[in-house]
This record gives C-alpha cells, structure tokens and sequence, in this order.
C-alpha cells in the first residue's frame, strides 16, 4: 500500500486507465441489474433507512446504497450496551432493529427512487422459507436492484440453501462474516450467488459486571484482517468479491481493490471522517 497516496475514492484501473465511464461492477441475474459507477458503497446500517444521511454526505459518490438491515418481522433494539469501544475500534451490539421489510417497503421506496445510485436491500435471513418469501416482496419493488442476503454465521450447506432460496429476478449478494472459512462462501457462490461481500467480524468485549457483550467489531484495527480474507478468497472464488473492514482512508480501499476485491462497503469512516476516502463535496 502507497502510504503517500492521496485521499478520494479509488477509480478500477480501466476507468482511470482510458478515462471513460467504464463501470466498477455489473451484476446480472437476467431480468435486473446492478450497475455501480464507482466501487464504493455504504455498509449496511451506516447510512439509516430514508436517505437522511443525504443531507451531510455526497451520495453521488457512491455506486450503490445499501439499506440497513431488514428482517421479515419487526425487531426491537438489544437490551444493554450498545457500543462498546477499544484500543482501534468499537463494538457494536444492536441486535438489528428495524420495522420489518413489508413496512420498510410502504414508507422508504420513495426515498429509495430519489438516490442518485442504485439500491441494494440488505435482508436479515433466518430460514429458506422467510428468504423466499422475503425475495417475493421485494423483487415487486423495482427501485431495488440487487439483494445482499445477510446470512450470518451458517455452514456451507445453510448458505447454500439460503441463497438458492433468494433465486429469482435480483442479482444476489451473499454476505458473511469476515473470519468465516472459505468453504462458505464457495458454497453460497455455488449455490447461485452472483457476488460476495466481506461483512464484520463477531466478536466480545467486557461489559457490565465483566458479563460479555457480543457484537460486531469495526474499526482501523479490522484493516489488515480485511485484506488478508480478500487476498485468500481471490484465489478461490470467481464471482466478484466486495470488501469492508477497517477502511478510513483512501489509499486502504485501493489496497482493497488491487488485492482483488471488486467493491469496497465503508462502515465506521462514515460517521467520523467519510471525505477521508469519498470525493469531497
């Protein structure tokens, strides 16, 4: 990595090679695309629900928006901490509350048809038959353009039936947890996935009374793990890999990106200093 490369967002090499507008990803499942004009989106669940975030932060810039986390049903916020900090990053431990996705779809499409990029929904997945009757409600909505299918902490076999479930008009991003073995994502990929995206890792931190409070880990200290786990998965997958973790500057999504990830999600910089890796306003 170029310690004295500048800040701004990272440009796929043909882009910048030729200057043309070549597209940094396109996803197809036949019937719907995803066309990403830049290789950098938001995380799931760091840029809220409606679009608010709009008002302090370029969207342009980005290739695609992803939602927050939605479930089938309705989830109420986690009791107790909610984040928790330490030496080069934080933890956060929320427990995925959102409205459910039918009332998600009734109150935020209309901001969804106003982003000036392309919509991801970032479904929460239980079981095959809440994925496909999830994927049955969205795929009527056609702001939305791809699906990333947040499988959380399965074996192969559970991604694989996951994934197959969501088939359908959307093209599918399977997102697992970065420490996640390798044989996952080869499945979920196998199984029908047209792209994979590198979520947190999971991880514990002390809380009250020393008790443990489990949640997600983002932070600088994430950085070296991210590119580690897109260097190994490069060697074995051939569907086009999306990164997160760590990255806080723009010279770190380039890394990201010359290791072989297609796309970049950034997290944590969003809410501290997100001009350090999108163009500024």
């Amino acid at each position: 990595m170029n310690a004295g490369a500048p800040d701004g967002p990272p440009k796929p090499d043909a882009a910048r090679d030729s200057g043309s507008a070549v597209p940094a990803l396109t996803l197809t499942a036949g019937k719907r695309d995803l066309v990403m004009r830049t290789p950098l989106t938001n995380a799931a669940g760091f840029l809220g629900c409606d679009g608010a975030a709009r008002e302090s932060l370029d969207f342009t810039a980005l290739g695609a928006y992803i939602t927050p986390p939605l479930s089938l049903q309705p989830r109420s916020p986690s009791h107790g901490p909610r984040v928790l900090t330490f030496p080069g990053g934080f933890l956060l431990h929320t427990g995925h509350p959102n409205r459910g996705l039918r009332a998600a779809i009734r109150q935020d499409r209309r901001h969804w048809a106003d982003m000036p990029c392309p919509v991801i929904a970032h479904l929460l997945l239980r079981t095959s038959g809440e994925a496909s009757e999830m994927v049955r409600w969205i795929e009527s909505v056609e702001e939305v353009s791809a699906l990333e299918l947040g499988l959380g902490e399965v074996d192969a076999a559970q991604a694989a039936a996951l994934v197959t479930a969501c088939a359908g008009e959307l093209p599918l991003i399977a997102h697992l947890p970065l420490g996640t073995v390798t044989a996952v994502f080869e499945a979920a990929a196998g199984a029908g996935a047209h792209a994979v995206s590198i979520g947190a890792p999971r991880g514990a931190l002390p809380g009250r009374d020393d008790a443990p409070v489990r949640g997600r880990l983002f932070g600088p200290a994430i950085f070296p793990l991210a590119l580690q786990a897109v260097a190994a998965l490069k060697e074995r997958l051939q569907v086009p890999i999306l990164a997160s973790g760590g990255v806080y500057r723009g010279e770190q999504a380039t890394a990201l990106l010359r290791a072989g990830a297609s796309a970049v999600q950034l997290d944590g910089v969003l809410w501290t200093t997100p001009e350090k890796v999108l163009a500024p306003m």
